[in-house]
């Protein structure tokens, strides 16, 4: 986890929030890769030749989360320059993205995706509240 994340609030943050939906959690691994093994993982996995910020391997049951998250440090630096992000936040919104889709969500339509920017934002806010009664 990169040391810019409390790991401590984003475990109990993300536990909460995965709570609220009703589903517990088995495993879920954060893999964070170069921008060159990321493209590989894309081209090999989704047939895509483009960069990615997230692919989220999602192998979930019966309302219990298991995934293996991969998230590139490049592609979200750039996505937070480019919608005048902190690194912190754009992280989270990767982070919560991939749990999102492990919990049904997709972002294949424009009203899907501003339904999943909604709940990004829902679950940045609980981290920072969470963050705050932490320190």
């Amino acid at each position: 986890m990169p040391e810019f994340i409390s790991q401590d609030v984003l475990n109990t943050s993300i536990n909460s929030y995965v709570d609220s939906y009703g589903y517990q959690i088995d495993q879920l691994t954060f893999n964070f890769v170069s921008k060159e093994r990321q493209l590989l993982l894309n081209e090999q996995f989704l047939n895509h030749d483009t960069h990615t910020d997230i692919i989220t391997f999602d192998y979930s049951k019966n309302k219990s989360l298991k995934a293996e998250i991969f998230i590139s440090l490049w592609a979200v630096s750039l996505s937070a320059k480019e919608f005048s992000q902190t690194l912190e936040n754009e992280m989270l919104r990767v982070i919560v993205h991939g749990i999102l889709h492990c919990l049904g969500y997709k972002d294949d339509s424009k009203r899907n995706k501003h339904k999943m920017r909604e709940l990004e934002d829902k679950f940045i806010e609980m981290f920072h509240v969470k963050h705050k009664n932490n320190v």
